[in-house]
């Protein structure tokens, strides 16, 4: 996958879509959503990890899944691998944030 970085991250970005964006609300999102799949798509265990609130969770992933415009449950496993590639490596992937 990396032997081609032009490649992986356009398969990075149509998975992940505008959450493929270097921000810091992007940057949360993808965290919360990578540990809820993690978790086995468990709000509580994710909440527990991150130390937030459940309903926080819950907002994250759902405002996560209005961004990619479609569920995490759907093309799970290519939004996991998505968010490994990101996860290692990082700013090679992802957009530039709006100025």
């Amino acid at each position: 996958m990396c032997a081609n970085v032009e490649d992986m991250r356009a398969w990075v970005w149509g998975v992940l879509g505008p959450l493929a964006v270097d921000d810091e609300n992007c940057a949360r999102l993808r965290e919360t959503v990578q540990i809820f799949l993690d978790s086995g798509c468990s709000y509580t265990a994710t909440a527990g990890a991150q130390i937030l609130h459940k309903n926080t969770v819950h907002y994250r992933i759902r405002k996560a899944e209005e961004i990619m415009g479609h569920p995490v449950q759907e093309r799970r496993i290519d939004l996991e691998v998505a968010l490994l590639a990101v996860q290692y490596l990082g700013l090679t992937l992802l957009r530039s944030a709006p100025v």
